[in-house]
């Protein structure tokens, strides 16, 4: 199996965007929710191991993340495709300074937020039922034999 490492970047609207939507300045940013209620959920990531073999994506709806309290985290990405698992050699990891949201467009396939302290709080603004009926789960060790670890400094 192939162990792929990931160095943590700076999100940045340019870096992002292939990926979604750094909400970085006043304005407001259209979001696409496909059909149904938008829903305003509360999360929490507890800090855990710096790897994952697992990554999700939502066909239909994009997701809107706020971090709350300052609390920073790293997430792992890909562009949205047309297969049934993400491009393992473009996956990247950003942190998320704590300051400021972001979207995912609809398809790109993502990680939970790794917590770099203890905790990472956030929001999370997206269409109720979402997890339910538009949640592809594809376990990368099967699909593309291979596991990543992110770089932390």
């Amino acid at each position: 199996m192939n162990v792929i490492r990931l160095p943590v970047q700076k999100m940045t609207r340019e870096a992002f965007a292939p990926y979604g939507i750094l909400i970085d300045s006043r304005g407001s940013v259209e979001i696409d929710l496909g059909l149904g209620v938008p829903c305003l959920t509360g999360a929490t990531s507890e800090r855990r191991e710096f790897s994952f073999e697992f990554m999700a994506r939502h066909r239909h709806t994009m997701q809107v993340f706020s971090p709350l309290g300052s609390s920073q985290a790293v997430i792992c990405v890909a562009p949205p495709n047309g297969t049934h698992a993400p491009d393992a050699d473009k996956v990247v990891a950003f942190l998320v300074d704590g300051r400021l949201p972001y979207a995912y467009y609809r398809g790109t396939w993502h990680t939970p937020p790794f917590a770099l302290g203890e905790w990472y709080s956030y929001l999370v603004v997206d269409r109720s039922g979402t997890l339910d009926d538009d949640y592809e789960l594809v376990n990368l060790k099967a699909t593309c034999d291979c596991n990543f670890e992110i770089e932390v400094k």
